[in-house]
């Protein structure tokens, strides 16, 4: 069955661009992954965080072209180009992540017909719960399947 039988035109027109509808089955097949990359992506995050603050206390001290700065800078450039790339690799997946602190991954999907997000949070086992695009984490609901 294709996407256009499950969903009403007007429901696709509300995904965002760049953003794919994915199967549970599909979701589950690339869960593991999704969470290695969300986990590469909090680390990447505490390292850009700490390079910002060396970098706002060395540009007080030492002039902008400073073999130091430059140095941290050419770092945190670094950590930015590898967070594109996870961000791309989870996006090419049809994963979205919603949050860091607890990680917490979506993927646009289908219950009932209607274009919803199934979630999952840092600690669960398996993606077992969704809710609908207008609502939020607070309203997830049981994935009960036939």
């Amino acid at each position: 069955m294709n996407l256009s039988e499950l969903l009403d035109e007007m429901a696709l027109l509300a995904l965002p661009d760049g953003s794919r509808v994915v199967t549970i089955d599909e979701a589950r097949t690339e869960l593991e992954l999704a969470k290695k990359h969300l986990f590469n992506l909090q680390s990447l995050q505490d390292q850009a965080h700490d390079l910002t603050e060396e970098l706002e206390i060395l540009v007080d001290d030492l002039p902008p072209h400073h073999e130091h700065v430059v140095e941290v800078a050419d770092q945190l450039g670094n950590l930015v180009k590898e967070w594109q790339g996870i961000g791309d690799a989870l996006e090419s997946m049809g994963a979205r992540i919603a949050g860091f602190d607890p990680g917490h991954l979506e993927w646009h999907g289908v219950v009932d017909g209607y274009l919803v997000l199934y979630s999952w949070c840092e600690g669960e086992d398996d993606i077992e719960w969704w809710y609908p695009l207008d609502t939020g984490i607070n309203s997830r609901r049981p994935l009960v399947e036939a």
